[in-house]
């Protein structure tokens, strides 16, 4: 058994929502309401409850990768029969906050029952779900479908590792291209794009200090992208894990 490997993802702003609902009695509800249980005030207890969960999740969870957590915020609302949570989590994070946020539900759901199973041996919890997730690879994450791409190198199996990856990400070949890619120093950059190889160099640095003076190029020539390789297998499997889904984000922006 082993965790999943996210040390190639990058940091990107994520969140996630997530509800919940317990079925209680009329009475119960009315006794939330009204502030009258023996535990004392069940609306503000269950908010914390929650907010601690989130905060514990990759404690509780032997697969959850702990991560930041920025922001929580639950909302509980107590209807007539049912009391009801919501629950968003934030945070800066290579992966996503879903299941933060579902156990911030979780954790406040079992409060409602703990501070009311004195009174009432009725509840149900009858439903816990995501809501939404935003800020992952589902939102930024794009193939290279339709783009034409081109691979030179004198390095035959770096060559043939860049088009598998182009391969995976569904590329098309082809020598009049979109895309340039280029083991070694031998296609011109024309305009060089700083701004995209200052993250790729950050989050190069991080992963591996040691090899900062081997650089990935990135810029134009004419029309077309132009992605330079240092002859370093490590590096090219680096920047398509990594940066793959984000190339066709760049193809167009001049």
């Amino acid at each position: 058994m082993k965790t999943v490997d996210i040390s190639d993802k990058f940091l990107t702003l994520r969140e996630a929502k997530a509800y919940g609902r317990i079925k209680v009695k009329k009475e119960t509800s009315q006794k939330i309401i009204k502030n009258l249980l023996p535990k004392g005030n069940l609306i503000e207890a269950t908010k914390l409850s929650g907010i601690f969960g989130a905060k514990k999740t990759g404690e509780i969870l032997p697969f959850c990768h702990p991560i930041p957590v920025d922001h929580v915020a639950v909302e509980v609302i107590v209807g007539e029969e049912q009391v009801e949570v919501f629950s968003v989590v934030r945070g800066y994070a290579k992966t996503g906050y879903e299941m933060e946020a579902l156990t911030a539900v979780s954790i406040a759901l079992l409060n409602v029952y703990d501070m009311c199973k004195g009174i009432d041996d009725s509840m149900v919890i009858e439903e816990i779900k995501l809501i939404e997730k935003k800020g992952g690879k589902s939102d930024w994450y794009s193939d290279l479908s339709g783009v034409k791409v081109s691979v030179h190198g004198e390095d035959s199996e770096l060559v043939k590792l860049v088009k598998n990856y182009l391969e995976n990400l569904k590329a098309e070949f082809s020598e009049t291209a979109d895309i340039y890619f280029s083991i070694g120093n031998n296609i011109p950059i024309d305009v060089r794009n700083n701004e995209f190889e200052s993250v790729v160099a950050f989050y190069d640095f991080s992963r591996n200090p040691k090899e900062i003076s081997q650089e990935i190029k990135v810029g134009r020539t004419g029309e077309a992208l132009v992605v330079i390789f240092p002859e370093n297998e490590e590096k090219i499997s680096f920047f398509f894990k990594t940066f793959g889904g984000v190339l066709k984000h760049l193809l167009w922006r001049k």
